[in-house]
Parts: C-alpha cells; structure tokens; sequence
C-alpha cells in the first residue's frame, strides 16, 4: 500500500511510504507567482532532472507513484 504523509503542518512537505518503507519525498520548491514549482527525490538519489517539472501536487505525486516500488 503506497501512502503519503505531511509531517510538518506548515510546510508543504510530503513522505512517500510504501507499506513502511520511505521511498520517496516531494516538497513545494516555489510559490511565487502563477507557477508553484514542486521538486521530487528518491530515497538514494533524485527521481526526477529537473525540479521544475512539476507545476503542482497531483503531478508530482503521479510521477512518484509511476516509479513507486512494486509491493
């Protein structure tokens, strides 16, 4: 089962579990202007390039979940 947790009520930080295991994490980079930018990275090394590839919460999150562990 794949779950995301926000630890930190004022940030927009969000955990990427699958069952207990933190995969992955994503986080608001930027949110200025009309373009939020969201960054994404991977338990040992980035998932993504560049950290202006997603332009909001449910991008991010599918590309994470398109990557995710098989369980």
């Amino acid at each position: 089962m794949i779950t995301v947790k926000k630890p930190l009520r004022d940030e927009e930080l969000y955990f990427v579990f699958a069952g207990e295991n933190c995969f992955a994490f994503f986080y608001l980079l930027s949110g200025t202007g009309d373009k939020p930018v969201w960054a994404v990275s991977g338990q040992y090394k980035p998932l993504a390039a560049n950290v202006d590839d997603f332009d909001s919460y449910d991008h991010a999150l599918r590309f994470i979940m398109a990557h995710a562990p098989v369980q």
